[in-house]
């Protein structure tokens, strides 16, 4: 996956989640969930190397993916990284 990140992005997900642009490629450097919400826009959750459960926002222009936002995940959307990719 080819993500792009605007430079407005990476400064608004550290300030207002506390997420390091690093930790979404460590999200996508391992095992993820990967869900189309609507349109082009598509949500990622998967698991930083230290253990932190991300939601990741991506809208998806041609072969490029361009980040939205990230955050830490809701309880509901660990569950369902859980029982899918867990079992």
């Amino acid at each position: 996956m080819r993500l792009v990140v605007k430079h407005h992005i990476a400064m608004k997900i550290a300030k207002k989640h506390g997420v390091a642009v690093a930790e979404v490629f460590e999200v996508l450097e391992g095992d993820f969930l990967y869900m189309r919400v609507k349109g082009n826009r598509y949500r990622i959750i998967g698991k930083t190397l230290g253990g932190r459960f991300l939601t990741i926002f991506v809208d998806k222009k041609g072969q490029i993916y361009e980040l939205v936002t990230a955050r830490d995940s809701t309880d509901s959307e660990k569950r369902l990284y859980k029982k899918k990719m867990e079992g």
